[in-house]
């Protein structure tokens, strides 16, 4: 039977640019950089929107779709199979080496958090919120901190990366195989392409204060996973997140209790340490981190306004040294296993001992989970001769990240300008910045982010302060 004109051409305009996609594909190219991947992108899509012509799925398709809770069919073209001994599933392509794992059947989407009563019961923690009424100006400045922010809603304000294209987009390695992040009805996704096959995960969680970056959360059932792509601050780029190889769809990594003790003021974790009671999460690490637990503190003042006595509330100024120290220890002495998985036992004044494996934890990298402040610092001669502790630089209650100046006037306090060898050089400006100097900010390889031109490594402050002949000599470059 004869076919229309319309059909032939687009079978000829589909097997032309078919060819040529070939042809740029399996051309030798040792050199791939992100202008290839973008060029090769665009034929990518050229080619599927012909194909929507003879039967594929749309995007519009494919909205609609999410919002009725399903999930593009897996395509015969790709294999699929549940992973032993997990809750994973794998899809793949055969003579290919990239791949997905996600915990969902492949064609689903992740089932929404849900409703479900505790199994523990809440030691006392209310957030940050429940100190406001009495404490307002401290509560104002101490919501802008990392500590505060460093787990968040994931609203459109809380996700620092780009939603428009094509700053959306994260390319790879394998030209198969980009994501975009994109909004539907005021929630945000990442939508992944592998091959000819589209899914996404909602962005539930924002965790990171965006110093270095942000990576993202969401929640499938009662368990939290994080997501494969994560935001640069510096760069101001879409990266794979840390750990994860590039040309991957990655979307398995369970979040255990032991990220939300650094990530969140508290949870109630059931049966282990994977599965959690959603409404419980009180997010961002609050006053509670380092006071205890509040709810004591707070009914003993609302039945009693006029009292000042700090009831059932720990003071970090009236501890030792060593036990503000400790408090600070709970997330700044590198990644250690819990004594008791179910966390959130520790309080001001106690022995990190009592509650963390600490001959198993990573002592002495520098890595974003790794930088051990703490004992890089007690290496430092501030430290050893004087009886300095982590907030005679760091104020908690504001955020003075980026301003140099003012920890400089910290170091001023015991330090005179005229005692640094570089005096001379430098001139009056020395005051406003002793920190590049004798605080590097550099690169390390134990922090990593594969991307499709190679890997990145975010630059970290290191803690030991000492005088360093290479920092000083990149500083006085610079003037």
């Amino acid at each position: 039977m004869p076919k229309s004109p319309a059909v032939l051409l687009v079978f000829a305009i589909l097997m032309l640019v078919g060819g040529y996609l070939w042809y740029s594909l399996t051309k030798p190219n040792d050199d791939v950089d992100l202008n290839a991947l973008v060029k090769r992108q665009s034929q990518r899509e050229s080619l599927r929107e012909i194909e929507g012509l003879i039967g594929g799925l749309s995007i519009n398709q494919i909205d609609e779709l999410a919002r009725q809770g399903r999930g593009q069919s897996l395509p015969s073209t790709l294999i699929s199979r549940p992973m032993p001994d997990t809750n994973t599933w794998f899809v793949g392509r055969e003579r290919h080496d990239v791949g997905v794992e996600i915990p969902f059947k492949p064609g689903h989407v992740p089932t929404s958090p849900p409703d479900l009563d505790p199994i523990h019961q809440n030691p006392g923690f209310l957030g940050a919120q429940a100190c406001r009424e009495c404490h307002e100006s401290i509560y104002q400045s101490f919501i802008q901190t990392a500590h505060h922010r460093t787990s968040r809603k994931a609203t459109p304000d809380n996700i620092a990366g780009s939603f428009e294209t094509p700053d959306n987009e994260l390319f790879t390695r394998d030209p198969e195989v980009w994501f975009e992040m994109i909004r539907r009805d005021q929630k945000s996704f990442q939508r992944v392409r592998f091959f000819d096959w589209m899914f996404e995960v909602p962005i539930d969680i924002t965790v990171g204060s965006n110093l270095l970056g942000e990576s993202y959360l969401y929640w499938h059932g009662d368990k939290l996973y994080q997501l494969h792509a994560s935001y640069l601050t510096e760069s101001d780029v879409w990266a794979n997140s840390p750990g994860y190889v590039d040309g991957d769809a990655v979307f398995s990594r369970e979040i255990h209790t032991a990220c939300l003790e650094c990530h969140a003021t508290y949870i109630d974790a059931r049966q282990d340490d994977e599965h959690f009671t959603p409404g419980s999460l009180i997010l961002g690490v609050s006053c509670e981190r380092c006071h205890g637990p509040g709810k004591d503190h707070v009914d003993f003042h609302k039945a009693n306004p006029t009292s000042d006595q700090a009831y059932q509330i720990t003071v970090p100024s009236n501890l030792t040294r060593d036990q503000q120290m400790q408090v600070c220890g709970q997330c700044h002495t590198g990644v250690k296993p819990l004594l008791d998985p179910l966390g959130f036992k520790f309080r001001p004044g106690d022995r990190l001992e009592d509650h963390y494996d600490l001959a198993a934890s990573s002592s002495g990298a520098n890595g974003v989970h790794t930088s051990n402040q703490m004992e890089r610092l007690s290496q430092s001669r501030c430290f050893t001769e004087t009886s300095m502790a982590c907030v005679d630089c760091h104020n908690p209650h504001q955020n003075d990240r980026g301003r140099l100046d003012v920890f400089s006037k910290r170091c001023l306090e015991c330090h005179d300008v005229s005692h640094c060898g570089a005096a001379d050089q430098v001139g009056e400006g020395i005051e406003g910045n002793c920190i590049d100097c004798h605080m590097p900010r550099r690169a390390t390889e134990n922090m990593s982010i594969e991307t499709a031109s190679g890997d990145v490594f975010p630059p970290l402050r290191d803690h030991y302060i000492r005088v360093d002949d290479e920092a000083t000599s990149e500083f006085l470059k610079t003037r």
